[in-house]
């Protein structure tokens, strides 16, 4: 089975999955009315990638860097739990549980639903943090909720969470550039996700991963709202990730 068969998360960029990406799961509150309903705290964050050590420092794992990075400031050590590795920290006094699937990000769902479910939290106190595509490297989006945007992964925990509200945090790894084109061949695109990136690249992705850190660690304290408009206002700046850097 070639790599386009088994990840099959990176975005589709046929005309009808673009069309589609333009419908957002319905929620039952937008983003301004959740954030004046007071301050949701993260009590989950989760990294998405791929499991094994020969995906580790590939572009699509840049989710798993981030809790990686949070265990090692709060020297926690992720253990296996079911269909997860996780660890509890403590950050600002409270407790906070990181960790990432053992699946494939495509079928990322069910084991983060599992462990949702285990810990009893509302899935708005759940963080999903992945790579994306359509985002220079080293740009940093955050949203409170949302809908897959043409990423699998995201699909599976969609449906299985049954819920759009839940926060995303995407790290941009571009796309590979054929004399100034974007590239969207599935084959092409997998090879790219799931490489390693270059060294000036790695450096724009471990900046974004530290602020995503930080801002992980910002919403304990002052809630997911705050850290979202701090981290997104620092990126359109420059001040976090990189927004103007590409690959091309």
């Amino acid at each position: 089975m070639g790599r386009r068969e088994r990840f099959a998360d990176f975005r589709d960029d046929t005309p009808a999955a673009r069309r589609s990406r333009e419908i957002i799961v319905p929620a039952e509150r937008s983003e301004e009315s959740a954030a004046d309903a007071g301050p949701i705290y993260p009590a989950l964050v989760i990294g998405l990638g791929n499991p094994g050590s020969e995906y580790g420092n590939t572009r699509h794992n840049v989710g798993v860097w981030c809790v990686n990075l949070l265990a090692q400031r709060h020297h926690a050590q992720l253990e296996r739990a079911g269909r997860v590795d996780r660890a509890e920290i403590t950050v600002a006094g409270s407790p906070l549980v990181i960790g990432r699937p053992r699946a494939y990000m495509n079928e990322s769902g069910p084991p983060i639903a599992a462990e949702v479910k285990r810990m009893g939290i509302d899935p708005r106190r759940l963080v999903v943090i992945y790579d994306e595509l359509d985002l220079p490297v080293g740009r940093v989006r955050m949203r409170l909720q949302g809908g897959h945007g043409g990423n699998n992964g995201m699909r599976s925990i969609l449906a299985a969470l049954e819920t759009s509200e839940f926060t995303r945090i995407r790290i941009g790894i571009d796309r590979p550039y054929d004399d100034g084109r974007p590239v969207r061949e599935p084959e092409r695109i997998a090879n790219w996700v799931l490489s390693p990136p270059s060294a000036g690249d790695r450096r724009l992705l471990e900046s974004a991963v530290e602020a995503t850190a930080d801002a992980i660690e910002r919403a304990m304290t002052e809630g997911l709202a705050i850290a979202m408009a701090r981290l997104n206002s620092a990126a359109d700046s420059g001040a976090a990730g990189a927004p103007d850097a590409g690959s091309h």
